[in-house]
């Protein structure tokens, strides 16, 4: 039982990163002045902009053009992705333990230094951004190397939804609250949801008990980045995160410019998918378990049939939107099918590392969540180049459909060419293989 205390301590840390780094996209909606050129497709009332009209003038509001808030919502992903494979360096020499505990004190000070550096200049909030993505990015290596050292192989789905699940929670958390504190003026709007969420004191005792890595290991480098397995993830990692991306950073904008929803709705409208996703997830992989410790399936077939189904079903929710058009519910149906089905890459891609190279599943997961982690880069800029100059619906509908044919691609590559057995570079011990790329103490 010692190896769930570490997934459900691991989950803990996934919810307030999550937590810090989901915020701004909800604030953002407050913290921007409004303007009359808004296009929208919903009819003026007094519910739909309470948050235009109600706004203190106390509270702190900045001219940012769409391209700004673009940058802004994409710069903790450029530190987030360059880290992913240094972090997965430290996590090899250094252990999770470590990095974990520097993290979490990290990034609750840098979201308490958030609203003081946006009232310096935007360039400074962005740095901030960005510096937080850099600390952020070795979570993903830490806990894969924490979790590599107690999964066993009929365990590796259920524990790794348990630690995806606190992605789940900390969304749910970050767009409900955040919504609630950015419309509550009284209490200090938008810059207070910066303030809200805290690092706990100390870490899990079954974290501070995992045992160490053995740091005499080299890392076999050029074996890893030309492994087809290995491309399979990071293939899959990256359709999969740019369609959860793209759904995470601008849905959120999408339901205020096109139908005038308010931040307060917004953050309840984002907030139940996480919660459907988080449980989806759990479902998913102790279902996955039970078909692999049964042997109904082989581990590979498993990790296929939860990654077609997650993208097959997904296109269950495009319906609504064909039969009765764009319209908050139809919108709706679709953000909570995705998250829902998303869910299912506990039970398929994400494990994988595992399967492949439990030596080294922390370097894997941070590699190949490199690519993943561009989309959070690439998402602003095309979706500020579409809208820049026409905010409008066929524009978003571009958007759309060109997330479900990334999320497709993806699937039919990870089908083709991910394997599910331990890698020979995985299971060589220290050699005289000195080839250049070797990662050495």
């Amino acid at each position: 039982m010692k190896q769930y205390f570490v997934s459900v301590a691991c989950c803990f840390v996934n919810i307030i990163s999550y937590c810090t780094r989901l915020n701004i996209n909800i604030a953002i909606l407050e913290m921007v002045r409004k303007n009359d050129s808004t296009f929208t497709l919903a009819p003026y009332n007094e519910s739909n902009f309470n948050s235009i009209t109600n706004r203190h003038n106390q509270i702190p509001t900045y001219d940012w053009d769409k391209m700004t808030q673009q940058t802004l919502l994409g710069a903790f992903y450029y530190g987030y992705t360059v880290m992913q494979i240094p972090g997965g360096i430290l996590a090899v020499k250094l252990g999770g333990k470590c990095i974990i505990t520097f993290v979490i004190i990290s990034m609750s000070l840098i979201s308490a230094l958030s609203p003081w550096a946006a009232s310096v200049h935007v360039g400074l909030l962005i740095t901030l951004r960005i510096l937080d993505g850099v600390i952020k990015g070795m979570v993903i290596p830490a806990v894969f190397t924490l979790l590599s050292k107690w999964a066993n192989v009929g365990e590796r789905s259920i524990m790794v939804s348990i630690v995806f699940a606190g992605k789940a929670f900390g969304g749910v958390i970050a767009s409900y609250t955040s919504g609630l504190i950015c419309s509550s003026y009284k209490i200090g709007g938008w810059p207070m949801s910066f303030y809200i969420y805290k690092s706990p004191a100390e870490q899990d005792e079954y974290i501070s008990n995992t045992p160490n890595q053995n740091k005499s290991r080299a890392i076999p480098l050029y074996d890893i980045f030309t492994s087809k397995p290995v491309w399979a993830i990071a293939v899959a990692k990256f359709s999969t995160t740019f369609a959860y991306n793209f759904f995470l950073i601008e849905v959120p904008t999408f339901f205020s410019n096109m139908f005038g929803v308010n931040v307060n709705k917004i953050g309840l409208l984002t907030s139940l998918p996480s919660c459907i996703a988080a449980v989806t997830g759990l479902l998913s992989a102790a279902v996955a378990d039970y078909i692999i410790k049964q042997k109904y399936l082989s581990i590979l077939k498993t990790r296929h049939l939860f990654v077609v189904l997650g993208v097959v079903l997904s296109v269950v929710g495009f319906i609504p939107l064909v039969v009765t058009g764009y319209n908050v519910l139809a919108v709706e149906i679709l953000y909570i099918v995705f998250f829902a089905v998303h869910g299912f890459n506990s039970a398929s891609v994400f494990p994988n590392a595992m399967d492949i190279a439990d030596e080294y599943a922390g370097f894997v997961a941070g590699a190949t969540h490199t690519f993943a982690s561009c989309t959070g880069i690439i998402i602003p800029i095309v979706t500020g180049l579409l809208i820049k100059e026409q905010n409008s619906l066929e524009r978003w509908t571009v958007l759309f459909s060109l997330t479900g044919g990334i999320n497709l691609l993806g699937m039919v590559y990870f089908v083709m060419f991910s394997e599910a057995e331990q890698q020979v570079w995985s299971e060589q011990k220290n050699n005289e293989d000195e080839r250049i790329g070797l990662i050495n103490k």
